[in-house]
């Protein structure tokens, strides 16, 4: 029994540890995959590593955010200020949403470096939508869309809301990853 509560230990508190650095703080108290900060669909995270200095942190997700967002100036821009450790990321990415059907989804990303931490949101997020395909794209703000979940959409083209909801969700969830992987 002493071997299956230390197995169940070594295997349980280092997974406890890991998810204490990083996930969504607005998500975990909304429970939801469209968290609303000040009106506006917002993802956001703070997160808190050990010994790394804001110029170091700042350098490494600059790097990242150039390497990813900012070869493509038709669709991404990264701007960056070092002595504030800001950077902003303003791009345009396609969007599954099943196997048939996608929507170009446009947004921003704000992260802000500290001594021995970040802060990311990811905000302005709105959708290019053209579901028959007739070329007539409109752009409709997230807030329209996946509000509650999906049950304040007010698109009427939109039949299936939630499905942006989760694709936004994941897509937001793996941003954040990367970075978190590139800086721990």
């Amino acid at each position: 029994m002493k071997k299956y509560f230390c197995l169940f230990l070594l295997i349980f508190l280092p997974t406890l540890l890991v998810a204490g650095e990083r996930g969504f703080a607005s998500m975990e108290e909304e429970n939801t995959c469209s968290p609303v900060k000040n009106g506006k669909i917002c993802y956001s995270d703070d997160v808190s590593l050990r010994t790394i200095s804001k110029g170091r942190l700042f350098a490494i997700i600059n790097a990242w955010a150039h390497d990813n967002y900012g070869t493509d100036f038709v669709y991404s821009n990264v701007s960056a200020n070092k002595n504030k450790g800001s950077i902003l990321i303003s791009s345009k990415v396609e969007l599954w949403l099943s196997e048939r059907e996608s929507t170009m989804m446009k947004f921003r990303v704000r992260i802000q470096c500290y001594d021995n931490r970040y802060t990311i949101e990811i905000t302005d997020i709105s959708y290019q939508y053209d579901p028959t395909n007739a070329r007539k794209v409109k752009s409709y703000p997230a807030e329209s869309v996946i509000l509650k979940e999906g049950q304040g959409n007010r698109v009427d083209i939109i039949k299936n809301p939630l499905l942006f909801c989760e694709a936004t969700y994941y897509f937001a969830d793996k941003l954040m990853g990367q970075i978190y992987n590139e800086v721990k």
